[in-house]
């Protein structure tokens, strides 16, 4: 059974928190992957072209998302991030990022997390999508040092 969780507040949590955060989710058995659309290259640097390129794991139009699927679904190109200054940089690629946590070795429709931030009237929110149903036993403990005064809950 899968379920989402939300941190609001989330503008308090520094660039080298979020990188942990990140982390913190991460197994030896996994890999980070973030995506980017593949029509919206044309708009980024030749580094940034040339660093998600170099990464590319997959490029994939299914959805794996678990909003309602719309109507076109673009070309996603998912990339390997291979440490903190990678996720760093995949960042400052795209503040609104989607990355998943995937075991090794598998598709990307088995990730075990989905981790993205949205936008709302407080600010940024960091929303987790966990598959494996554990993130309050296996990964809460280890973010919550990170999280200052942000407010976690399952709805927002």
């Amino acid at each position: 059974m899968s379920s989402f969780n939300y941190i609001t507040k989330f503008h308090q949590v520094d660039i080298q928190d979020v990188i942990s955060i990140i982390f913190s989710f991460n197994t030896e058995n996994d890999i980070v992957l973030f995506s980017a659309i593949e029509n919206n290259l044309e708009y980024e640097s030749i580094e940034d072209k040339e660093f998600i390129n170099k990464n590319k794991l997959y490029k994939s139009n299914q959805w794996i998302f678990p909003e309602e699927v719309p109507g076109n679904i673009p070309n996603i190109i998912w990339y390997k991030t291979k440490g903190r200054e990678d996720i760093k940089r995949a960042i400052e690629i795209e503040s609104l990022f989607r990355c998943i946590i995937l075991p090794k070795g598998l598709d990307i429709v088995h990730f075990n997390y989905l981790i993205y931030i949205i936008e709302d009237y407080e600010g940024p929110v960091l929303c987790v999508y966990d598959k494996t149903n554990n993130f309050n036993d296996k990964v809460l403990p280890k973010i919550q040092p990170y999280l200052g005064d942000c407010r976690i809950s399952k709805s927002i």
